[in-house]
């Protein structure tokens, strides 16, 4: 061959040579070492490509991830992932004494003959802003034809649960030891005026079967399972051809009733009107049945009766679950004389759905203040962080004893714990 031919042979093969070699080291399996330079996704990465807060999306209440490819090269949709939310808001007990209801005839306008409104319009917002407000109403509503009193056996004017209904409140509880008053006629006139109402009531039952159907409140896919039971009724009786039924406290009924419950909803909540009258601590039989309902799997518990704010907790029950006890979130309205009836709480939490499964998150206690002039006048609730000085000087509870802000707040700091307390008073 000729030194020109072997030279040009040698430079073509140069070209060729180079270019076998990177075409033929393009697959892992001939280049162990593409393998360590891939990309990899780490399961957390991963976890959270999927499972993203709620509020990083435009719609909280769900999020539904892309689909992808599954082994065969086909296209494998991934289970949706929904979360579901919904808050919820609590208030203790709504008495209409009789001063309230002289209050609200002399603020009725346009021939109405009585006007509760204007007491809830600083809490209104608040109590609108929630998906789920509750409020205990505590004294019967039984009708006109029985006549309108205050303590000891109440009766008041059903436009306050008009009242209650504009400011709001989804769901009303009404077993409390004041609901036989007026013996049947006043709870059966309470019940079937709160049914005309777009409310789901609770605590009150025309009859055996009314009182074994659960009560369920459904909100953003979320069902809430509502039971409610009453220490007694103050030694009074209802006529039993009447056939309405009072839910009075025992373990038998409260096991009965929850595993009833837990059936019906998502989520069980227990409303209970126990405990002492004007005392802040909680009772061996408060915290007997507190740990029943925690045992039985109950979420939450909102207490009622004593007038006055006693502690919360988180209990464990049985089943290592967590249930959130309120022993008493005290007074909502009432003109009750002393100042430490003044003070009561606004539950708030929210019930977070996700997997199938519910979780009590958020909790708080927001203070709330009744307010009434020296006249026992002039009603309106406030929440304790806007009651001023000037307020607390013009309120009757004065008469009773000089009150101030530390001694108002101090009956909030004082037995609740600061887990559950807004920041401006920790």
């Amino acid at each position: 061959m000729r030194p020109i031919r072997l030279v040009s042979l040698l430079l073509v093969l140069s070209l060729i040579l180079p270019f076998l070699f990177s075409c033929g080291s393009s697959s892992p399996e001939q280049n162990p070492d593409a393998r360590k330079t891939a990309p990899t996704i780490s399961p957390k990465a991963e976890e959270d490509s999927i499972l993203r807060r709620p509020d990083s999306v435009s719609d909280p209440s769900v999020y539904t991830t892309p689909d992808e490819t599954d082994e065969e090269g086909g296209t494998g949709e991934i289970p949706v992932v929904t979360d579901s939310r919904v808050s919820f808001l609590a208030v203790g007990d709504n008495i209409l004494h009789s001063a309230i209801i002289e209050d609200a005839a002399r603020h009725a306008r346009n021939g109405a003959e009585y006007d509760f409104n204007y007491i809830y319009n600083n809490v209104r917002s608040k109590i609108q802003s929630a998906d789920v407000a509750f409020v205990n109403q505590e004294t019967p509503m039984g009708g006109k034809s029985l006549g309108y009193t205050g303590y000891p056996n109440f009766n008041g004017p059903q436009e306050a649960g008009d009242a209650l209904v504009n400011a709001g409140f989804d769901i009303v509880c009404i077993a409390t030891n004041h609901m036989a008053d007026y013996k049947a006629a006043g709870l059966k006139g309470t019940i079937d005026y709160w049914n005309t109402q777009p409310v789901t009531l609770i605590g009150g039952y025309v009859s055996q079967e009314d009182y074994e159907t659960v009560r369920v409140h459904e909100v953003n896919g979320i069902r809430i399972a509502l039971l409610a039971f009453t220490y007694g009724i103050n030694g009074m009786t209802i006529e039993s051809s009447s056939g309405l039924v009072v839910p009075l406290m025992s373990k038998s009924e409260v096991r009965k009733q929850v595993e009833a419950a837990k059936l019906a909803g998502d989520v069980v909540i227990v409303n209970m009107h126990w405990g002492v009258d004007s005392s802040f601590a909680v009772t061996t039989e408060q915290q007997e049945y507190a740990q029943l309902l925690a045992d039985l799997g109950v979420d939450v518990v909102i207490g009622e009766h004593p007038h006055v704010l006693q502690p919360m907790e988180w209990m464990t029950g049985k089943n290592g679950n967590k249930t959130l006890i309120t022993y008493s979130i005290g007074n909502f309205l009432s003109t009750m004389y002393n100042d430490y009836f003044m003070v009561g709480g606004m539950l708030t939490f929210d019930i977070v759905k996700s997997k199938g499964k519910c979780t009590i998150e958020n909790v708080l206690l927001i203070p709330t203040v009744t307010y009434y002039d020296w006249t026992r006048s002039n009603l309106s609730i406030y929440f304790l962080e806007n009651f001023t000085q000037e307020l607390l000087s013009l309120h009757g509870c004065n008469e009773h004893g000089p009150s101030s802000l530390s001694k108002m707040r101090g009956y909030v700091t004082n037995v609740i714990p600061s887990e559950f307390l807004p920041d401006w008073l920790k």
